[in-house]
């Protein structure tokens, strides 16, 4: 059992605590933050990609592209995905996705963030 969270909803971070109105909304890429019932003191975290986050009867569905505990996650390969990225829009080619490759820069930034956290 959660006994709160703080999601990356799309338009900023948002609190979720026991008994919280009926909503749903889409989550940014970013941490999402809980703490489990009996273990107040003890903070988790994911690093998130995008997706949904539903609220409705004290339960919580989060559905996103990926999300990663920072035990899972690999500090050489974020930065690496980092470096090929910032490589790709250096390069001003005109088949590059500027949006696929800032995307990409964002995730693999939220992959270190997790594992800076807290």
């Amino acid at each position: 059992m959660i006994n709160s969270l703080t999601a990356p909803a799309s338009l900023g971070s948002m609190g979720v605590l026991n008994n919280h109105a009926p909503l749903l909304t889409t989550l940014e890429t970013g941490l999402l933050t809980y703490k489990k019932t009996g273990h107040e003191q003890e903070a988790y975290c994911l690093a998130l990609d995008s997706g949904i986050m539903e609220v409705n009867n004290n339960h919580v569905l989060v559905l996103v592209q990926a999300a990663e505990k920072p035990q899972d996650i690999d500090l050489s390969r974020a930065e690496a995905a980092i470096a090929r990225a910032k490589e790709r829009l250096a390069e001003q080619s005109n088949d590059l996705d500027v949006q696929r490759a800032e995307a990409s820069i964002k995730r693999a930034q939220n992959r270190i963030k997790a594992l800076q956290w807290p």
